[in-house]
């Protein structure tokens, strides 16, 4: 009697480790599911759905990060692109055409960026390279200018979208300042976009005295939440 009273207690004593390793099983598992749920639905917040570029919040976090790991006497280089004119495009063909020019546009800038610190769409036809920091405002500074003039001259070259011949073109602005003043960035970097837009120089580096130009229109700030819309300008098409 003993001895069915005993294999009856391991009988219970398996399938109560059964039980329990199988709820352990899918505990874990449904911690794995919330995990990976919760990862993409980091990834959809700072990620542009359209380019796979990260996006205002994306850049925004990558600032934080590089500001704090910033070293005392970096300074940080900024691209602020902007396409001349995807509004004339848009009209033209249709916002899906204007939307594969994006697309087109972004995996150039990211070709040529390299190993940037980040990479960004703001909205509509902006873009934002984040350099990684330097130990010198000059080679900061020069790098970004290099870099934002390879990518102007990848996006001028003539190629197919969509089966139809394009050429668009891209002003630059470029900032460099030391990491403690990165909240003024972003802000300079349009500056000089703006600048280069209006001179059609291509790129401009920013320059302090562009702060009191009063022929600078005020702006919103390029991390200020806006829909994503086309710009004015001009886009320059060549048809076959």
């Amino acid at each position: 009697m003993s001895g069915l009273v005993t294999a009856a207690a391991l009988a219970t004593s398996v399938v109560l480790a059964v039980a329990l390793l199988t709820t352990n099983l899918n505990a874990q598992r449904k911690r794995r599911q919330l995990e990976e749920r919760l990862a993409e639905a980091e990834r959809a917040a700072h990620t542009d759905p359209l380019t796979g570029m990260s996006n205002r919040a994306g850049l925004h976090r990558e600032l934080e990060k590089q500001r704090e790991l910033a070293r005392p006497g970096d300074h940080i280089a900024v691209i602020l692109l902007d396409l001349d004119g995807l509004k004339r495009t848009n009209d033209r063909y249709g916002h899906d055409f204007g939307d594969s020019v994006i697309v087109e546009v972004s995996q150039r800038i990211e070709r040529v960026a390299g190993h940037a610190a980040c990479t960004a769409r703001l909205g509509g036809d902006e873009f934002v390279v984040l350099l990684h920091a330097e130990t010198s405002n000059v080679k900061a500074t020069r790098d970004a200018e290099l870099l934002a003039e390879r990518m102007c001259a990848r996006i001028a070259r003539s190629e197919l979208v969509s089966g139809m011949p394009i050429r668009c073109t891209a002003s630059a602005g470029v900032a460099a300042m030391p990491a403690h003043r990165m909240h003024h960035l972003l802000t300079a970097a349009d500056k000089a976009m703006y600048r280069a837009k209006s001179s059609r120089a291509g790129t401009y580096r920013y320059h302090p005295l562009d702060d009191a130009d009063e022929r600078i229109p005020r702006r919103r700030s390029p991390l200020a939440p806006v829909e994503d819309g086309p710009s004015t300008g001009e886009l320059n098409e060549a048809q076959a």
